[in-house]
C-alpha cells in the first residue's frame, strides 16, 4: 500500500499546541513544537518525510505507531521515540481500548547538534516515569503563556528548562515497572490519608487483584498493603507534629484516624512514643 500523508482528527479530540511563534525559550531551546492531547474516537496523523525528532509520551488508552515495516502498540508509561526522516503514521490503538481514547504528551525538536547528539537514531520505544509529569509541564507551559510580560517570559523559561530535563532524562529508571506503578498508588493514596481506604480501593487504583497487591506489596515492601498505608500515615503525622501547632485531634483526622485513641496507639506502636512525648521531644529540634 503507498504511504501517504494524511491527518484525521475528531472533533471529540482536544489539544494543547504551543511552537516557537508563541515562546521564545522553545526556539531557544531547539524545541520546535510540544503539546498535549486528548484523543477520542480518531486521532491520526501520517507523515512521509518528517524532519525533527519525535517523541510521543503515552498517559492514558493506547496509541499505535506505524512505519511502513512494522508497527507500536503505545501503552500507559511508555514513551516512543522516532528519528528525523522516518515516515511514520499515529493513531488510537482500538485494541482493548473500547472508549477510543489516547491522552499523550508530544515534544517535537530540531535537528541541531545538542539533540542529535542527545537521541538515537532509530526507533526506540521503552517505559518511562516522565510522561504523567511532562504532560502537566506542557499544561503549565501553556497557562503561563497567558499571563503578562515580564512574567510569561521568566516562568516560560523555567518550565521550559524542566521540560527538556524531562526529555533529555525521559529513559527507564532502574526500578522495575511494577514498583514504579506501586509508588503510584501510594503516592495517590498519600493525596487522600483521611480517606477510610481498604485494600479493593488501593487495588483498584493499580489496578489489580487484591491477592496480587498483597503479593506486590510484600516482595517490594515486605509488609501488606494497609501496613505500608499505616507506615505513610505515621510518617506524614510525625512530620505534622514536629512542623506544626495544630492540635493533635485534627492531625489524628488528617492522617485517617477518626479516634483520637486508635491514633495515639497506632503511633506509640510505630514510634515507640504517644504523639503528645514526639512532639514535646522533637519539635524543639526541628
Amino acid at each position: 500500500m503507498a504511504w501517504f500523508e494524511h491527518l484525521n482528527i475528531s472533533s471529540q479530540c482536544q489539544s494543547i499546541i504551543i511552537d516557537q511563534v508563541q515562546s521564545l525559550a522553545l526556539e531557544q531551546k531547539h524545541i520546535i513544537q510540544c503539546g498535549i492531547n486528548y484523543g477520542k474516537e480518531a486521532f491520526t496523523i501520517y507523515r512521509r518525510n518528517p524532519d525533527m525528532h519525535m517523541l510521543l509520551f503515552t498517559i492514558k488508552g493506547r496509541g499505535m505507531l506505524s512505519t511502513p515495516t512494522k508497527q507500536w502498540d503505545l501503552q500507559p508509561e511508555h514513551v516512543i521515540y522516532v528519528p528525523p526522516g522516518c515516515e511514520n503514521g499515529f493513531d488510537i490503538n482500538p485494541d482493548e481500548n473500547q472508549e477510543l481514547i489516547w491522552d499523550m504528551a508530544w515534544v517535537m525538536l530540531e535537528q541541531q547538534s545538542y539533540w542529535d547528539q542527545r537521541l538515537p537514531h532509530e526507533i526506540t520505544y521503552y517505559p518511562t516515569q516522565s510522561g504523567s509529569l511532562l504532560f502537566q509541564t506542557i499544561d503549565c507551559l501553556q497557562q503561563a503563556l497567558c499571563l503578562n510580560y515580564p512574567l510569561a517570559d521568566q516562568i516560560s523559561t523555567n518550565i521550559t528548562e524542566q521540560l527538556c530535563l524531562l526529555v533529555a532524562n525521559r529513559t527507564a529508571p532502574h526500578s522495575p515497572l511494577a514498583l514504579q506503578r506501586l509508588e503510584r498508588v501510594f503516592q495517590h493514596a498519600k493525596r487522600q490519608l483521611h480517606y477510610p481506604w481498604q485494600v479493593k480501593d488501593l487495588a483498584a487504583v493499580y489496578p489489580c487483584s487484591e491477592p496480587h497487591l498483597h503479593r506486590l506489596c510484600q516482595q517490594y515492601y515486605s509488609q501488606s498493603p494497609m501496613a505500608r498505608l499505616t507506615h505513610l500515615r505515621m510518617e506524614h503525622a510525625a512530620g505534622l507534629l514536629t512542623t506544626t501547632s495544630w492540635p493533635i485531634q485534627h492531625i489524628s483526622d488528617f492522617c485517617g484516624y477518626p479516634n483520637p485513641t486508635n491514633f495515639s496507639t497506632r503511633f506509640k506502636r510505630w514510634s515507640s512514643f504517644t504523639p503528645r512525648q514526639f512532639r514535646s521531644r522533637f519539635q524543639s529540634e526541628s
